[in-house]
């Protein structure tokens, strides 16, 4: 007679499948939530400034993803983009520039950005000559990057209308710090200063720095960098990303000192196409 209480060895195989796969799945599970997402900075800030900033907001977000986020930037922002192409970060505060190049490759989607917008400026010595972008021909002048609308590009166009070329009618030379402009300026190296507005006011060294200079000209507008996620996160990740950074609105401790750090009022949920009219209009001025 068969002993109906011992099972057969196919069915003991099938036994040992089901009782090991749920196992097996917690073990994925665990092994994926154990695994950092990696935040890339764009390297506006030097890297001590960068961690005071940011490393408060992967702690945040990792609390609220239940998984490790890993905060990592670049030495430049040249090596930035290139890890962002590779694929190299999960979650991303790359520059406006960066974002378009990474968005036209299909490689990131926009999930949150700061509010409101920012400008970029021109600054000289308080007491330099220079009063109207007319008067800058011959000058000396440092800038974030060739890319950059708010470090370069919205000068290039105000000595365009002024009838000019600013590669001909000035030097410009790109500084490899962002936070090294405004002491350029100071120390003589340079006549023209062309960077972010909000970086005017960075700390102290900064607000002596500004007692000297003065502000010859501000750009338009122009949207806060996004909060960006690679192409291929999980969708469950970038909804809890999505929902956390959009709750950042000064209403708590972190969540005041971080929006004061960045000189903005709020995060606000948004995507790809809140920066379609950006685009297009960067897209124009690049030509």
């Amino acid at each position: 007679m068969r002993n109906t209480l011992v099972p057969s060895a196919s069915r003991l195989a099938r036994l040992v499948v089901l009782c090991t796969v749920p196992l097996f799945c917690h073990v994925v599970s665990a092994q994926v939530a154990e695994t950092p997402l990696r935040m890339g900075i764009y390297p506006i800030y030097d890297a001590k400034t960068t961690i005071r900033i940011f490393q408060p907001l992967a702690d945040y977000l990792s609390s609220e993803l239940h998984r490790p986020i890993k905060l990592v930037s670049a030495a430049d922002g040249r090596i930035f983009l290139d890890r962002a192409l590779e694929g190299s970060y999960d979650l991303l505060w790359p520059n406006n520039a960066s974002y378009l190049q990474l968005r036209d490759r299909g490689l990131v989607t926009v999930i949150a950005r700061g509010e409101p917008s920012f400008r970029g400026m021109a600054v000289v010595l308080e007491d330099s000559p220079f009063h109207t972008v007319a008067d800058l021909k011959g000058t000396r002048i440092t800038a974030v990057s060739q890319d950059s609308l708010a470090g370069f590009i919205f000068l290039k166009l105000l000595f365009s209308a002024a009838g000019m070329d600013i590669t001909r009618d000035a030097t410009v030379s790109l500084a490899p710090k962002v936070e090294s402009i405004p002491f350029l300026v100071l120390s003589g190296k340079a006549d023209v200063g062309v960077y972010v507005e909000d970086l005017y006011q960075r700390s102290y060294a900064y607000d002596e720095a500004a007692k000297q200079l003065r502000v010859l000209v501000y750009s338009p507008p122009i949207p806060q960098f996004p909060f960006a996620v690679r192409e291929g996160l999980d969708t469950a990740s970038i909804a809890v990303l999505r929902e956390a950074l959009s709750r950042i609105d000064g209403s708590s401790a972190f969540g005041h000192e971080f929006l004061a750090e960045l000189r903005i009022d709020r995060i606000s949920r948004a995507d790809d196409a809140s920066y379609d009219e950006f685009r297009a209009y960067y897209q124009s001025v690049k030509r």
